[in-house]
């Protein structure tokens, strides 16, 4: 069945709500997270604080991870739950199923399922060490610590030290461990570097161990200490051949670790140079056994030629000479390294690098350096700058180069000063019209216009005809850069606007986003927000407040400092920028702000200044959680009458703003009784002004929601004591916002509050509302066996009150749960139930909803007959005017279900 959500009940729906309530969890995840990561750059006073008001927030519900019961996924997924929840063996009784795995993969997933203390697991090795089998399965854990793991290396067994190298491919303990529902902007766990302390151990053992772990300890910066320990140079290099993209920092720390000690011993001696160059990729010995013999004759190596990788690591000198001296057959030997097994260039960082050494070296450009050149392009064109030295040499890399041109800045130039400045024209804007190359267009603005931009001229002829892409991209680079011709480039990439200029940039980062802020976690990436953002820094177009100052919407900034590596060097100056803002703007705030701020960021469109400005409401949020923190300042005075104290005011005033704009909003919504003044709207005053809750516009209504209702929860807190009747309406009255809002799993906790508030007071209606909004959210969160009892007691309650409205609307919800349980007898029971009570209380919509519901169940019970039936008088019921009640949108969806259903029952077979 086809019908969507909430109409239909048949496996294609509930797969459509199970992913719009995964992703709304993994949107609530994200935004929390966020805001985690900026409580945790605070001073740990104000962290702590930060953190408590986060954790006390509808985000933290939201977030909770969402198991479809019908599916049985949960046993199929990951285990995610803390360490401390988990039901797997722990203690002794783990130390005794350790040592009874077989094998490493058994151990592993022993782990994983248990409560894993490490101070017990290094006890029982020490009292007695561990086999060898699960001490692979505990050294491959990523949180294993340094000192156990230097314990489970003693006595040495270069199996076990090899399960190391695990640790690289994201193995780790359970409370690090991604769940399956992850959100897709969650920071990638960065390549493991091993301890000083590991490296110890390992570095007199590196000839045995296996080539995952080589790589491991190939660490820039570290990578010299290796090749110096190793006995074995060709299993060293093994390590990084074929090495993919991934190790190219390390593939190339190895090279330049054996270029230090090159230069170090043979200096400028070309004979020697030529001699290690032929020698070294074949040498089984150790880098020194090898400089120790380069006069002793070795058969057969004068017929292998050397080696490109070795040679470029020679002096200028020596390398220009010895390059000179290779004919182009000759030096496609000695590039044969850097082609793949099958036979194609792989055109990787090392020959990209390889090329760049030749030119600073002064090496004259040859054929098949253009050719090599050419073929990297594909590969890593982000490097290509480095060889623009080679234009001219052939038409293929030309024409590429002139192509990526058009998008780098620091390219174009250099392709430009290789050509002759051209004479000044007569009219520039009318030659730049002309050019279709950015390099062209890059000699024209030059030779016309070196300084001064005319950028009047430029958008009068852009307006009258628009200007080619390559010379937008050209003017992209200069100062002044108009917002009218940035949007006026098709399809550009923020990251590759970002690095023309300052203009251009501060373009880029006002549009990371594309569309409304709501929909930001959905298209903004964590890749093209951190690419656009690191283009910027790493060029230094813009400090780092500019940054922060102009990127939009506000979670952009959050999301790129969550994603900085701690090993990366302008993390620092980052999170110190954005320390400051949110220190201030906290301090500023007082109470309550990270609460507000939880439930602001989600749909704010600014800058992240805008975000943690002060706003007019501020006080009020900030007073109300005062309030909330201090329950015995809610007392009214004895001496004041009955709800005239301030705090009363406050709420009543705060109701009346809410109250008047759900009101416009969603104007047929079933809102509460009024509990504050009957006129929420007020008519206009004795001057014809109108009142101070008359909304121009329904997005005028909305940005008035969006601001009062992030201090929903602490009105509730407050309105508990004060004003009970508040906090019992709450949860009906803000309903349609948060749903419209995408926010309904801050129903639950207002629902709840509202429901003991309730039962307190002795208000059975009161109470019935909160069951009936409590059921109602969970239905929608895909909570239905919480919903189910729920929806029960609320029902049980407006019979007893005698609550007409509410029993039809509730028997429904639970009708409707019951379906999406699969427990198709008590939902078909319940359904049947429900349509004298919607008749009666002349609620013909709702009873066409219900009878399509009935259909759904009567049709799984295999009663197609009565099915067909109640698909008809759904259809009878829907298909008219209505009776005023329920949105047209609804109807429509509910009656096109109806009849789709119909029509497949009744249709004939033959």
């Amino acid at each position: 069945m086809g019908a969507p959500a909430p109409y239909g009940s048949g496996a294609g729906a509930a797969a459509r709500g199970d992913r719009a309530r995964t992703a709304a969890a993994h949107a609530a995840a994200s935004w929390l997270s966020m805001l985690r990561w900026a409580a945790g750059l605070l001073p740990p006073p104000a962290r702590a604080r930060a953190v408590a008001e986060l954790d006390a927030t509808g985000l933290s519900v939201a977030a909770a991870r969402f198991y479809p019961v019908r599916h049985g996924m949960r046993a199929a997924l990951h285990d995610t739950r803390p360490v401390d929840e988990r039901q797997g063996p722990s203690g002794r009784e783990l130390v005794a199923a350790l040592r009874s795995v077989e094998t490493a993969v058994d151990g592993d997933r022993l782990l994983d399922a248990a409560r894993v203390d490490w101070d017990v697991l290094a006890a029982a090795h020490a009292r007695d060490p561990f086999p060898s089998v699960p001490s692979r399965a505990l050294i491959a854990r990523r949180d294993c610590p340094d000192p156990f793991t230097v314990a489970l290396l003693t006595p040495w067994r270069v199996e076990v030290a090899n399960r190391i190298a695990a640790r690289q491919k994201n193995r780790m303990g359970p409370a690090e461990r991604r769940s399956a529902y992850r959100a897709h902007t969650a920071p990638l766990v960065h390549c493991h570097d091993l301890s000083d302390e590991i490296r110890k151990v390992l570095l007199p053992h590196v000839s045995h161990l296996r080539t995952p772990l080589l790589r491991l300890l190939l660490a820039p910066g570290k990578a010299r200490e290796v090749v110096r320990a190793t006995a074995r140079l060709d299993r060293l290099l093994a390590a990084v051949d074929h090495g993919d993209h991934g190790h190219l920092p390390r593939i190339q720390a190895f090279w330049d670790a054996v270029g230090a000690d090159l230069r170090d011993t043979l200096g400028e001696d070309r004979t020697a140079w030529t001699a290690v160059a032929r020698r070294l990729t074949r040498h089984k010995g150790s880098l020194r056994e090898l400089l120790d013999t380069l006069g002793d004759p070795v058969p057969g190596s004068r017929k292998h030629g050397p080696d490109l990788r070795v040679l470029i690591q020679a002096p200028p000198s020596v390398l220009t000479a010895i390059v000179a001296d290779l004919d182009d057959a000759a030096l496609e030997r000695a590039a044969e390294r850097y082609v793949g097994d099958d036979r194609v260039r792989t055109a990787d960082g090392l020959l990209v690098t390889a090329l760049a050494q030749l030119e600073r070296a002064g090496v004259a450009p040859r054929r098949p350096f253009a050719r090599w050149a050419h073929g990297a392009l594909a590969h890593r064109p982000g490097e290509l700058a480095e060889v623009a030295w080679l234009y001219g040499g052939s038409p293929d890399l030309d024409g590429s180069l002139i192509r990526l041109a058009r998008l780098r800045p620091d390219l174009r130039r250099r392709l430009a000063a290789a050509h002759a400045q051209p004479p000044p024209a007569v009219d520039p804007v009318a030659e730049l019209r002309e050019q279709h190359d950015a390099v062209r267009a890059q000699l024209v603005l030059d030779s016309n216009c070196p300084d001064d931009t005319p950028w009047p001229r430029l958008l009068e002829a852009h307006a009258a005809e628009p200007l080619p892409e390559p010379v937008l991209w050209v003017l992209a680079s200069r100062p002044g850069f108009p917002a009218v011709l940035a949007r006026a480039l098709p399809g550009a990439r923020t990251e590759d606007l970002a690095v023309q200029g300052a203009d251009a940039a501060r373009h880029a980062l006002a549009h990371l986003a594309g569309r409304s802020p709501g929909d930001v976690l959905d298209h903004l990436h964590a890749s093209t927000a951190g690419a656009t953002i690191h283009s910027i820094r790493a060029r230094g177009t813009l400090d780092d407040r500019t940054v922060l100052d102009t990127a939009r919407p506000a979670a952009v900034p959050l999301l790129y400092g969550r994603g900085l590596l701690p090993g990366d060097r302008s993390r620092d100056a980052w999170n110190s920028a954005c320390a400051e803002l949110f220190t201030d703007a906290a301090r500023r705030f007082g109470p309550g702000f990270w609460h507000c701020l939880a439930h602001r960021l989600p749909i704010f469109e600014g800058t992240l200044p805008e975000l943690l400005a002060p706003r007019p409401g501020d006080a009020l949020a900030s007073r109300l959680h005062r309030l909330a923190e201090n329950p015995n300042r809610l007392a009214e005075n004895p001496g004041e009458p009955a709800g005239t104290s301030p705090v009363h005011v406050l709420l009543e005033r705060y109701e009346e703003r809410v109250r008047a704009a759900t009101a416009l909003l969603h104007p047929d919504a079933d809102l509460p009784g009024a509990y504050g003044p009957p006129d929420v709207r007020r008519s206009p005053d004795a001057h014809g002004s109108p009142g101070i809750h008359a909304f121009p516009d329904r997005e005028a209504a909305l940005r008035l929601l969006d601001a009062e209702g992030e201090n929903l929860p602490l009105v509730a807190r407050v309105a508990s004591t004060v004003r009970p009747g508040l906090a019992i309406a709450l949860p009906r009255l803000v309903a349609p916002y948060l749903r419209e809002r995408g926010r309904i799993a801050e129903l639950v906790p207002l629902a709840e509050s509202a429901r003991r508030i309730a039962a307190r007071v002795a208000d059975r209606r009161g109470e019935a509302d909160a069951e009936a909004a409590l059921g109602r959210a969970l239905f929608l969160l895909g909570r239905y066996e919480e919903g189910v009892p729920a929806c029960e007691r609320a029902l049980a309650l407006f019979h007893d009150i005698g609550g007409l409205h509410g029993a039809a609307r509730t028997s429904r919800d639970l009708g409707r749960v019951l379906l999406f349980l699969h427990r198709f007898p008590e939902a078909a029971t319940v359904l049947e139930r429900s349509r004298p009570l919607c008749r009666e209380a002349g609620l013909p919509l709702l009873e066409g909803n219900v009878c399509l519901l009935l259909g759904h169940a009567l049709r799984h019970l295999g009663r197609t007959a009565e099915a067909a039936t109640a698909y008809r008088d759904a259809v009878a019921l829907l298909d008219g005017n209505g009776d005023g009640s329920g949105d047209g949108s609804g109807r429509e969806r509910a009656l096109d279900a109806a009849k789709r259903e119909l029509d497949r029952l009744t249709a004939d077979p033959t």
